[in-house]
């Protein structure tokens, strides 16, 4: 079990945070607006890195 509870994750690209519980894993994807767009013209996921941990 780990000795932290929640993970702060962050974008690596864009900056967007969001806190997670430590057993949860990582976020959704979702569309990351600073990334260039697609072939089709939709946004390319985050890309989520660890940030810090409590």
């Amino acid at each position: 079990m780990p000795s932290y509870t929640n993970i702060e994750y962050k974008c690596s690209y864009c900056g967007t945070t969001t806190w997670r519980s430590a057993t949860s894993g990582r976020p959704d994807p979702g569309n990351c607006d600073r990334k260039p767009r697609n072939k089709d013209g939709s946004y390319k996921p985050h890309s989520w890195v660890i940030n810090r941990k409590q």
